[in-house]
């Protein structure tokens, strides 16, 4: 009995210690392919690092670029003898507790009146218009300014000719945060030009209120910019339309047919279109308007041509139309059933219907 109970313990203890081996074998096996493959691993990781830092680093790159200090003066327009006020604006800073900004400009074409109406507690400015030149200095008392400062409205006076013009040029001298440290404030510089001259106003009309796409059916939109005008006289020069669907024209009175509208699922939206005018002194202009277009045969602007845009055109049926800025003025279900845009209601356009009946615009 005893030689069994020993037996049968040698033999445990001998598995066991097989047991064991093996398992620390396996241990060995797993760290070697660990230390093999450990390079790889390691390159990885560090690539993965790499990439990490240069995503931060650009996007805090782009954070300070979209977040930059600048400091500013618009464009001034006047005409010979008179005045115009342009202002000089520290826009988007924080803590802002000191400026010493420098202005120069001609002195044969421009005046500097005045420097006033700073948002800082304390304000100076020592006007040169000999040399053409405005030394200003401006103080915070309190905790510091943020956000869009005015450091000064500048008066100007024209004494030169008209279509003459001075640089506006600024020179920062000091822009230092609040407090005792008094950290400098790093910022851009946006210069303004000040003209002898006023830029044309743009006026852009389409004739008619309601068009349709003209790709296939006959249908011209109508635009006329002749009311377009300059203050002080000068000649326009150009007229440039951008009719909002990737084409372009020229001219006072122009006509364009559009080969698509667009639909947003529940109606028509317009096309924005755009009119830049330009005198002989080089200033331009530009007004934006918006034109509706529907698909061909669409009277009522639903989307759809069916029964209700031929009800429209027999209702207004030799109606006729006279063109000031616009056709059919007062007349607006005139103006929706003129399917061709030739100024009168007639078979040609209740045969834009039949031939368009059942289309839809989407």
């Amino acid at each position: 009995m005893m030689r069994c109970i020993f037996q049968n313990t040698y033999l445990v203890n001998r598995a066991l210690k097989r047991f064991t081996k093996w398992k620390e074998v396996k241990i060995r096996m797993k760290n070697d392919m660990w230390k093999k493959k450990r390079p790889g691993v390691a390159v990885l990781y560090t690539a993965l690092f790499l990439l990490f830092v240069s995503f931060l680093t650009l996007s805090a790159s782009a954070s300070a670029s979209a977040s930059e200090t600048t400091v500013s003066i618009s464009d001034a327009f006047m005409k010979p003898d008179e005045t115009a006020v342009t202002s000089i604006m520290i826009n988007n800073v924080s803590y802002l507790g000191a400026a010493d900004i420098s202005l120069a400009f001609d002195p044969s074409v421009v005046h500097v009146v005045s420097a006033a109406n700073s948002d800082f507690d304390l304000f100076d400015a020592v006007i040169d218009n000999s040399t053409g030149s405005v030394k200003a200095v401006g103080a915070d008392f309190g905790d510091g300014l943020y956000g869009d400062v005015k450091f000064a409205d500048i008066t100007l006076k024209a004494v030169g000719n008209h279509g003459e013009t001075s640089a506006l040029n600024l020179s920062i001298n000091v822009l230092k945060e609040a407090g005792p440290d008094e950290t400098t404030i790093p910022a851009a510089v946006d210069n303004g030009t000040a003209f002898i001259n006023f830029p044309p106003v743009a006026i852009a009309f389409s004739a008619h209120r309601y068009n349709n796409v003209g790709s296939y059916y006959p249908c011209q939109t109508i635009f006329n910019a002749s009311a377009s005008y300059d203050p002080d006289g000068d000649a326009i020069t150009s007229y440039t339309w951008d009719f909002g669907d990737t084409h372009s024209g020229e001219g006072p009175a122009i006509e364009h047919a559009y080969s698509s509208c667009k639909w947003n699922g529940t109606g028509y939206e317009p096309f924005n279109v755009s009119l830049t005018v330009k005198d002989d002194g080089g200033l331009a202009n530009t007004a934006i308007i918006q034109v509706n277009v529907y698909i061909a045969g669409d009277a009522t602007g639903d989307g759809r041509v069916n029964i209700l845009d031929a009800v429209i055109v027999g209702r207004e049926w030799g109606e006729k139309c006279t063109c000031g800025n616009f056709c059919w003025e007062g007349q607006d279900r005139a103006d929706r059933g003129d399917l061709n845009n030739d100024c009168i209601v007639n078979i040609l356009d209740a045969v834009i219907i039949g031939a368009n009946w059942g289309n839809i615009a989407w």
